[in-house]
């Protein structure tokens, strides 16, 4: 983990629940190269949702080590978040929450507005501008909010389930948006899904979590992720069931224990 731009080394994390401590995360190792696109997997409850909080800088409260490019998670600066509901402001146009972050980090208007009218040509949302989140569809909302996070110019970008609400064209649609992001920024990007094709088609670095307390239990190098056609390939789908597989052995062990 040494060279890692996300090093993370045998995190715990409790919380109290009805008076008494639970564990939600025990022991997680996890590195992410810079530039690199990861992937976490894993049945409901088992800290994937956790796990970003402590990464976002929104949980202090943990043990273990938790590094990003050697400091550990602050919030803010160089690390933006795009939660399952966009987090989008429903009373603010298009422009407005596009441009909220870059106003509380108390940028220059004239920076503000190059920098917000750049991002949004670059994703085809200028003519949206003035358009308020309920006007928009699913795969426009979720447009508005990677707009918002890239104005920021993150070094890492973290998503916590951001396309489940979308319909499945719509999905694949944002999944390849999504690469044509990384291809021109090379952002250090962790994701986090409960769908295996989206995570064998996006994730260079597959993380399988087992059921809470969650630990890291297989970690997949996936070279295929983010080649042109790649659904459909039997590689592809070859993989899809080695993951699916994996994850039905452990929750039946998980059950059975």
């Amino acid at each position: 983990m040494k060279d890692s731009y996300l090093s993370i080394r045998s995190l715990s994390v409790d919380y109290q629940h009805k008076g008494e401590r639970v564990r939600a995360l025990e022991s997680v190792d996890l590195s992410l190269a810079r530039g690199q696109r990861g992937v976490i997997i894993g049945p409901s409850g088992c800290g994937k949702s956790t796990l970003i909080s402590v990464l976002a800088g929104l949980n202090a409260h943990y043990s273990g080590q938790v590094l990003i490019d050697g400091n550990p998670p602050q919030g803010g600066g160089d690390t933006a978040l795009i939660l399952q509901d966009f987090g989008l402001l429903p009373w603010k146009t298009v422009w407005e929450n596009v441009i909220l972050g870059l106003q509380l980090r108390k940028k220059n208007p004239g920076q503000i507005k190059k920098t917000a009218e750049a991002v949004l040509e670059k994703l085809g949302l200028f003519s949206l501008a003035k358009r308020y989140p309920a006007q928009l569809s699913g795969g426009q909302r979720q447009r508005v909010a990677i707009a918002r996070a890239l104005v920021l110019e993150p070094k890492l970008l973290l998503m916590d389930e951001p396309f489940s609400s979308l319909d499945a064209l719509t999905r694949e649609e944002i999944q390849d948006f999504l690469l044509e992001i990384w291809e021109e920024t090379r952002l250090s990007t962790l994701l986090i899904t409960h769908n295996i094709e989206e995570a064998v088609f996006l994730g260079q670095k597959i993380f399988v979590m087992s059921s809470g307390p969650g630990r890291i239990q297989e970690e997949v190098e996936n070279t295929m992720a983010g080649e042109g056609h790649l659904r459909g390939r039997v590689q592809f789908l070859e993989m899809c069931s080695y993951l699916r597989s994996f994850l039905h052995r452990r929750e039946n062990n998980a059950a059975g224990a």
